[in-house]
Order: structure tokens, then C-alpha cells, then sequence
């Protein structure tokens, strides 16, 4: 759930014209169920609180494919395709604090500094501001094992100047801290990370760098920023008794085309931007706008992703590509913070050619499985693979009110994942999305 606490300070605006209008102003939402889901997950199990998914596919044997998963302060799960836990890593203390894994993502092909390669798992640390990176190796009765070069510190040790001033210091107690992430091998074969910085417009473009020793170290390389100001909007406003008055300018989920290199980046109140990594420069205005909300000068009723917009991901079909984005809402908790409808639902847009809107569709009940629907899913990933169980590939959501809603109060007393097979979604529109099963390798 996101926390809306910050000062407010005005510096500049930025102004959007709203054509997306005209591409599909009243879509319907197609329902589809679930067939698998993880095991609650709850206060009871070390504050374990689910939020990001990412495959890994096993070279030899897809059936040993893996679901691994960031669960904030309960620090990471491991799961295979029928929804068991494979392994539980704690989240680290230390004397600066406690670790809190935020987002997670899979690289194929690491090259070490020996030369070998390996897969690793790139996690965002939010209560400790690192950037981490576990080895892989699937053979392992624990395939996970941290390589992070602690050394290297801190991901955000500095923070923006709302007043536009010099950047400041950061403590960490203050939670400016590595929030989104996303990870990939780029064109040259370097191994790039995007992490977003928790309640700052801010993104930060790292490179993982191997060692003689084995480890890796994650240095920045760019510096990405946008306003505290969008439309007329200031997004440092805060209202503790009315959410339709209170912002924040942070993003959170983000990931990467790994055809072109470009990076979708969502800022929760504002909408999907996209990112040149290897320049570190936004686009001058997002691609599509979330709600805004009726109480201010940035509303854009005829969106279909409420405030906040949240996971990110990829769907690689045989000739078009789909982005997936979690219109989350936060209509449920401390009140409501979003303007009905189109809440707890996933926006589609087709990015290969040009970012056209095609629909919109939500995780619905599935009785005859006992598995309940999806509420406010903060992060989700999607893989055209052909996998044991899932010929027509799978997408995996994060569940923010698992079985018990506790009267959508903003304070859930479980949290879980949901399984759907990809085929569900493509067919529930129309015309159906397409299904690439068999035709794509995630190691290429």
C-alpha cells in the first residue's frame, strides 16, 4: 500500500495534452481466474507482505522454472510452478536497520570476471537502500545465494530539493530509499538495473559490475528525474483526512523492452513514462496519464488506471508486444485515494508500434479452485514460454487481500500470489491478444 506523508513544495509544471481520449474512452474489463496460488502470507510469518514476481527459466528443464518473489520485510520467496515454496531468505538486519526487499528481477548471462556466466536475481533492499544480487543455480536444493558487494553502499544516499536547490543528504531512516527496480542485459552485454527512489520523482540507472572475488558490485550510472509539479498539480500535497487531496510523486514499478532498451517507468499518481537508459532522459510527458482525481486541476476522468499505477511488465507475443500495468487504486484503504471506476484491474497497451491502449481486464474469483480475486496488485510479471502446466505461457499477480478482504480496510491480513494461464487473457479480448507459446526464449 503506498504511504502519501511528504512536505508541500511547488517548483515547476508540466503540462499534458490528453490524446489517449480519443484511442478508447470506455472499455469494458474482461474478468479471467486464477488456477494456482502461494500460500498466505501474513504478519505471523516474519511480517512477510507479498509484492514483486519474476521468472527464471531453467536451461535444461523448464519444469524446474521458478517464481521468485519479493515479500518486503519477510524478504524473498522462492516458489515453483504449482505455487510451493522452494526457499525463504530473510530480509537482513544490520545496525543501520532492517532490510525490506521491495521489487525483484531475473538477468540471464551475467559474465563474471572469470569469464563463466551466470543467472542472477537483482532485488531492491528499501529499508536499507542496497541494490542486491543473488546467484542462481537451480540445481541447488537453495537456488538463490547472495553476491552483492556491500561496499559500495547505499543506492540513493542523496535526495532531491523539492525548492529545486542542490540535492541533500539522506538519511536512511527517512525511507528516500531504492524502491521499484528492473534488471537486464543490454545490447553490449553490459547488465543494467533501473531503481526508482520511494517518495521522490526520481530514477536512478545502476550497472552491475563483477569482481575478481566473485561478487558484484552496483554502481549508477544515470540520474533520472521529472518534476514534483504534473499539470498544475502539486505532487508533494498531502491531506490526511481527504485521499482524493493527498499525492505523491514517486515511482514504483518499472521494466524494460528488451527489443529496443527502452524503459516504462510508472509514477504512481501521474502515469506510464518512458526512459532512455543510456542517456538517463525521460520523455518530455508520459505515454498515458492515470485518473488524476477530481479534486484537482490534473483529472483525466476518461483514464483507465486509477491512482496508483504499479506493476509493470512484458508480454513478447509473435509480432506485437503488450504492457501491462496494474491500475492498483488505493480505493480501498485510509478511506479510498482513487475516483471510481477501473479499480483492481490491469490496463493492456500494445508498444510495437507506437502505445495504443487495447482494453483492460482483472483477476476474478475462481470458485470452483477456492481462489479468490485480486485486489490492489502491486507488482506482476508475464512469460510467453511454454512452461510444465502452462502451455500457453503465465502471468503472476501479486494479491493485496488474500482470502480474508478484512473489510478492504487498507490493512490486509494475508497476501499471496495468483497463477493465470496467459491464454485467459489473451482470449478475453477481442479481438484476442496474442499467445507465443513455444516462440520465446527469455535467455535471448
Amino acid at each position: 500500500m503506498t504511504l502519501r506523508r511528504l512536505v508541500a513544495v511547488a517548483s515547476f509544471s508540466l503540462t499534458l495534452v490528453s490524446w489517449h481520449t480519443l484511442a478508447l474512452a470506455t472499455p469494458s474489463i474482461a474478468e479471467v481466474a486464477a488456477s494456482v496460488e502461494t500460500p498466505n502470507l501474513s504478519e505471523e510469518d516474519g511480517k512477510a507482505d507479498a509484492d514483486d514476481p519474476s521468472f527464471w527459466v531453467d536451461p535444461a528443464d523448464p519444469a524446474k522454472t521458478l517464481v521468485i518473489t519479493a515479500i518486503k520485510n519477510g524478504g524473498i520467496r522462492v516458489y515453483d510452478l504449482k505455487g510451493t515454496e522452494v526457499q525463504k531468505i530473510k530480509a537482513e538486519k544490520t545496525d543501520a536497520g532492517k532490510g525490506r526487499i521491495n521489487n525483484i528481477d531475473v538477468v540471464y548471462g551475467l559474465k563474471l570476471a572469470d569469464g563463466s556466466s551466470i543467472d542472477v536475481a537483482v532485488a531492491s533492499d528499501r529499508g536499507l537502500d542496497i541494490i542486491r544480487v543473488f546467484k542462481i543455480d537451480g540445481s541447488a536444493d537453495k537456488p538463490l545465494s547472495e553476491i552483492t558487494d556491500l561496499s559500495v553502499g547505499r543506492a540513493f544516499p542523496t535526495r532531491p530539493d523539492k525548492a529545486g536547490g542542490a540535492d541533500q543528504d539522506n538519511p536512511l531512516d527517512d525511507q528516500m530509499t531504492v524502491y521499484g527496480l528492473t534488471a537486464w542485459k543490454a545490447a553490449d552485454g553490459k547488465v543494467l538495473a533501473v531503481g526508482t527512489q520511494r517518495t521522490n520523482p526520481r530514477v536512478g540507472v545502476f550497472e552491475l559490475q563483477p569482481e575478481a572475488d566473485g561478487k558484484v558490485a552496483v554502481k549508477m550510472v544515470h540520474d533520472a528525474r521529472v518534476p514534483f509539479v504534473f499539470d498544475g498539480q502539486d505532487l508533494t500535497a498531502e491531506s490526511k483526512d481527504d485521499p482524493l487531496s493527498d499525492w505523491n510523486p514517486q515511482f514504483e514499478g518499472v521494466t524494460v523492452d528488451k527489443v529496443t532498451g527502452a524503459v516504462y517507468a510508472g509514477q504512481e499518481d501521474v502515469g506510464i513514462w518512458k526512459l532512455d537508459p543510456a542517456t538517463g532522459l525521460f520523455g518530455d510527458k508520459p505515454l498515458y496519464t492515470t485518473r488524476g482525481s477530481s479534486k484537482s486541476v490534473f483529472n483525466k476522468p476518461d483514464s483507465v488506471i486509477t491512482r496508483d499505477v504499479e506493476g509493470l511488465t512484458v508480454y513478447y507475443g509473435k509480432t506485437a508486444r503488450y504492457l501491462l500495468a496494474s491500475s492498483q487504486g488505493g480505493a480501498h484503504g485510509e478511506g479510498g485515494v482513487a475516483d471510481a471506476p477501473y479499480d483492481d484491474s490491469f490496463a493492456v497497451f500494445r508498444i510495437d508500434d507506437g502505445f495504443k491502449l487495447l482494453g483492460s481486464f482483472r483477476v476474478a474469483a475462481n470458485a470452483a479452485a477456492k481462489i479468490d480475486a485480486v485486489q490492489e496488485s502491486d507488482g506482476a510479471d508475464v512469460i510467453a514460454t511454454a512452461l510444465p502446466g502452462w502451455p500457453n505461457g503465465l502471468f503472476v499477480t501479486q494479491d493485496g487481500y488474500n482470502d480474508d478482504l478484512n473489510g478492504l480496510s487498507g490493512e490486509p491480513k494475508a497476501t499471496n500470489f495468483k497463477f493465470v494461464d496467459w491464454a485467459a487473457i489473451a482470449n478475453a479480448f477481442n479481438p484476442p491478444l496474442e499467445i507465443n507459446a513455444g516462440g520465446y526464449d527469455p535467455r535471448k
